[in-house]
Order: C-alpha cells, then structure tokens, then sequence
C-alpha cells in the first residue's frame, strides 16, 4: 500500500511539471488530453504489474479441535455385592477356666450307620474364679459339626467355681465311610474361649458297634528286690581234753 501512494506522488508530480512546461512555452505543443491519457495508461499499466507482482495474502486456517467420543463404559445391572471386613474383637477370658472330667456318653470309637442320629455328652469343671451364667456356650471348634450344622450350646444353668456340668451336642452320622472327630471348647459372655478343648470320635459304618480304643498303658510301679544279708556262722573250737 505504502508502494502504491509513492508510485502515484511521483505520476502527479510528473503530471504537474508537464503542465506547467506546456503552459509557459509559445511553441505549439500536443494536445494535453492526449498527454493526460497516455500518462494514465502509463500509471495504469505500472499499478497492474505491481499489483501481479505483490503476493496476496493468504488466509491462515485455524485447525478446529475435534472432540473425540470415548466409548461408553457398560455399567452391570444390579446390586454390587460387597465384601464384609470382619472386625477384629478382643475378648479377655478374665478368670474363666474348664477343666475335661469324662465323656458321659458315646465314647470314642464308637460305630453309627451313616445318617444315625446320636447325642454326645461332656462333663465339665468350672475350675475358674467366675460364675458361668447362662450366657456362656460350648462352641464348635474343628472336624465335623454337630446335627443340622450346630455351631455351639448355651449352658441350660449357671455354674460356679468347683461345680462340674453335663453339656450335650446331638450329631447326625455322615454318609460317607470313615472315622470322624469333632472339637469343643467353652466360650465365655464377652466372647473369648477358654479351657480344655471336648471331643468326640466316631466311626462311620455298615453296622453300628464300638470300635475298641487302643487305652493308654497303666504305669506300672517297680519293685526294687532289696538283698537280704545273710548271716555268717563262725565255726565252734571245741577244747581238746589233756590226758
């Protein structure tokens, strides 16, 4: 543009000098229109060729950003299930204490055809300082549970420090052959276990009988033989009679 106006400064004044020289001189002189014209084709002709020779500007494209689609995540219908964190709780037995006396019922060894239903029974010794109430249970430890999943017994009375108790579990005989043993301890009212652990082993068969149980060798006291002294005789001198 600046190019442009220069150009057309210099035609005019170019354009006014001829003007002025036609005017000042006598001799004749061509016509000035004709003058005027060719000077107009002139600056006409330069403008066009600077015009082809000046780059035109060309527009700048802005890149237009393209949102793109993420598929959609499938979201499962239904409830979530979601997992229980059991809480730890800590439970003092305090001065809770059994102690295993006998088993009343069904000793060890016995034989059930499977799906028999039998009662087994315990004797306990409260040999703690505190008074069992009727909240303490026998609870189900290892093996298998007791008849129709039973997972522990409350004590049906209270029971004080030196008195003993018969606690029974009632179990179902498995279906399937073999021997079977099932563990019990006491369990007190805040929670925690205490004292011997009960069993009882059974035996799973064609006939129901008891199975002899290999017993525990009786300890069998010693007897140290003591030697006896005997005592040795000296042999008598008789005296000899002098004739």
């Amino acid at each position: 543009m600046k190019k442009r106006n220069t150009i057309l400064s210099v035609v005019l004044i170019i354009l006014a000098a001829t003007v002025l020289t036609a005017c000042g001189s006598v001799a004749p002189t061509e016509d000035a229109n004709v003058k005027f014209t060719e000077i107009a084709s002139t600056v006409q002709a330069q403008l066009t060729q600077n015009a082809l020779l000046t780059p035109s500007a060309t527009p700048t494209l802005e890149a237009t950003a393209t949102p793109t689609l993420e598929p959609a995540t499938a979201t499962p219908s239904g409830p979530t299930a979601t997992p229980v964190t059991p809480t730890a709780t800590v439970a003092l037995s305090g001065g809770d204490n059994s102690k295993f006396i006998a088993d009343v019922s069904v000793p060890d060894g016995t034989q059930f055809k499977p799906g028999t239903g039998f009662t087994k029974t315990w004797r306990i010794q409260n040999i703690g300082t505190t008074t069992w109430s009727t909240q303490y249970k026998l609870v189900y430890v290892d093996g298998v549970t007791g008849g129709n999943n039973t997972l522990s017994v409350n004590l049906p009375k209270e029971v004080k420090p030196g008195e003993t108790i018969e606690i029974s579990v009632n179990f179902i005989a498995p279906a399937n052959l073999g021997s079977y043993t099932s563990w019990w301890r006491m369990l007190n009212a805040n929670g925690a276990v205490f004292g011997d652990p009960f069993s009882v082993v059974f035996a799973v068969g064609s006939s129901s009988a008891t199975v002899a149980v290999t017993a525990t060798p009786a300890t069998t006291s010693a007897v140290t033989a003591t030697p006896t002294t005997e005592a040795t005789v000296a042999p008598t001198t008789e005296p000899t009679p002098t004739p």
